[in-house]
């Protein structure tokens, strides 16, 4: 597709303006006509231009910010916002006993940590309770451990974040919005078909990725597997949480939840499988491994990342050596890798899906040897 401002930058301009002048006035530079229309000239191309951008930003593939966020309105879709993480906080007495604290109460994660504050909203059991982060976003989901109080509270020793119920999101980047926005368009959705979980299920705020099995357990069953928001495996209460929203277990197949009537449907996590790297390493004269360790880590948790973001629509994946190797080689100081293994072999990993076999790949040790 031709830009406006194609054939219409300054000098195009200009020299259509000077031709609609009579040839019997003097149209050279310096002139008084050319002066008069050469800034009319330069403020025309300008509007081609902007044209050109604004005609951009009116197609979903290009759109961005807000007028990606008036695109989507169209679908039916909106920009999620960021979420606040709901979290377990357990609270113990000086005796290390369960006990009881007031709706409200506030801690504090330590500020080395972040620093990020929590308030006690709702009791689970006495000593249990669910807290909301006052901070949105994913960063209210990733500490665990003890929790410094806000207020006294008489005979407490320690609080303790154990676990996420609700994992809290970021706002929803353009690429996100867009992705999902294609989504809906691009696959036809019914209720009850594939597609129509996919969709609902992408709605449900702290769900990042899901796979549907449909009849894995017979006719009417479905099992939808989820991962949380920063491709990290949902708590069991958050399992539950999705779980009561779609198919409650005591209405199961009543279509109480979002499910429709006749479908069963298990909302379950991936099991988690921890991706061990093993490599030798020749590495420039000057440098330890254990300099290089961290960059190196880095460049293959972001090749699984690749790999993570295949998993929601892929019927297998694969984690190759040759890209493990090429990931390592990405740090400019490592000159040859050999005897690279994956989870002890010196083979691609392969992983596959199955209603009854659901795993997801997590980046867990890397063991380098200098060669």
């Amino acid at each position: 597709m031709s830009n406006y401002s194609d054939n219409n930058g300054f000098e195009d301009i200009l020299q259509r303006l000077l031709a609609n002048v009579d040839s019997s006035l003097d149209k050279r530079q310096g002139s008084i006509i050319y002066d008069a229309l050469a800034p009319a000239a330069a403020e025309l191309a300008q509007c081609y231009i902007a044209l050109d951008v604004f005609t951009d930003q009116t197609y979903l593939l290009n759109a961005t910010g807000e007028n990606l966020d008036n695109r989507v309105v169209d679908y039916g879709l909106s920009r999620r916002e960021a979420t606040k993480a709901i979290r377990v906080i357990k609270t113990y007495d000086t005796n290390n006993d369960l006990m009881a604290v007031d709706i409200g109460s506030r801690f504090a994660v330590p500020n080395d940590f972040g620093g990020y504050t929590y308030i006690i909203t709702e009791q689970v059991t006495v000593g249990e309770y669910l807290a909301e982060c006052e901070t949105a976003g994913s960063v209210g989901n990733e500490y665990l451990g003890d929790l410094l109080p806000l207020v006294s509270i008489n005979n407490l020793g320690v609080a303790t974040l154990t676990t996420t119920y609700k994992p809290g999101e970021d706002e929803e980047t353009d690429d996100e919005l867009r992705d999902r926005a294609l989504l809906k368009i691009n696959q036809e959705s019914f209720s009850g078909n594939k597609a129509a979980y996919k969709q609902f299920v992408a709605d449900i705020d702290g769900v990042e990725k899901s796979k549907i099995f449909p009849v894995w357990d017979g006719g009417g069953t479905v099992k939808v597997s989820i991962i949380s928001s920063n491709n990290t495996i949902p708590s069991s209460e958050f399992i539950d949480a999705v779980q009561e929203l779609i198919d409650p277990i005591q209405n199961q197949g009543e279509g109480v939840g979002i499910a429709p009537i006749g479908h069963t449907v298990t909302v379950e996590a991936p099991t988690r499988l921890n991706i061990n790297i093993s490599a030798t390493l020749t590495i420039e004269t000057g440098y330890t491994v254990e300099q290089l360790q961290t960059s190196i880590r880095q460049q293959i948790a972001n090749y699984i990342a690749e790999v993570q973001d295949e998993w929601e629509d892929a019927t297998e994946l694969i984690i190759y050596t040759s890209k493990i190797i090429a990931a390592i080689l990405g740090v400019s100081q490592v000159k040859n890798v050999t005897n690279l293994t994956i989870n002890g072999q010196a083979t691609d990993l392969t992983i596959q899906f199955t209603g009854s076999n659901v795993q997801f790949p997590i980046l867990n040790e890397v063991i380098l040897n200098a060669n």
